[in-house]
């Protein structure tokens, strides 16, 4: 191993603390990409790689020619593990402050679906009804990543979403996964369901597929 590649495994292992918490703020932002979130798979497979070299790198510690880049490895991976860790708790986190700014920019549109609700005794049928009269335009999420609300109204909603009238649908899936955030205007979210459990933020819920 050279000083390039050693200087370059050392950058890598110290920038997992950062790189999660960053991949989840750029996905939520309003000019943001989730294809940040992808290197989060990478990062994944770097610390299996850790797993599997901690071992490998004692036995290679016995061996003169292998000692030095063997103590690099082995010292390395024991700092990108719980690096990779507090990243992943960082990132989370991150992730569910944004999530929670998302719902409370969402309470514009929430109300105009409550006032029509009570203007015309039934939800709208599309969020495109409630232009003019109610909102100027069917609002995006401010996210560029998940830009999109996904509207269920009528026997749909109450079939698919525990008996609600009407439901607000944000797909916020990352890496390999389907997460969503969901509205439900009866707030009856199960702790569980829909692929995965739900954790309330305000009155959304997240669910972690």
């Amino acid at each position: 191993m050279n000083t390039k590649e050693r200087v370059y495994l050392t950058l890598f292992t110290v920038s997992v603390i950062v790189y999660f918490p960053f991949a989840h703020w750029i996905s939520t932002t309003p000019v943001g990409t989730e294809l940040f979130l992808l290197g989060v798979i990478y990062y994944g497979f770097a610390g299996l790689a850790a797993v599997v070299a901690i071992p490998g790198s004692l036995v290679a510690l016995c061996f003169q020619k292998t000692r030095r880049d063997a103590l690099l490895v082995l010292v390395l991976s024991l700092v990108y593990l719980p690096l990779a860790f507090s990243g992943i708790a960082m990132g989370m986190h991150v992730r569910m402050a944004r999530m929670t700014d998302f719902a409370e920019r969402s309470q514009p549109l929430i109300d105009a679906i409550n006032q029509y609700s009570d203007d015309h005794g039934g939800p709208p049928e599309t969020l495109e009804q409630l232009v003019p009269d109610y909102l100027p335009a069917v609002p995006g999420t401010g996210m560029m990543a998940y830009s999109e609300y996904k509207y269920y109204a009528g026997a749909e909603a109450r079939e698919r979403y525990q008996e609600n009238p009407w439901v607000l649908v944000v797909d916020t899936s990352w890496g390999m996964n389907f997460d969503q955030m969901l509205y439900f205007p009866k707030q009856n979210y199960p702790k569980q369901g829909y692929g995965g459990n739900l954790e309330r933020l305000g009155e959304w819920a997240y669910n972690h597929e």
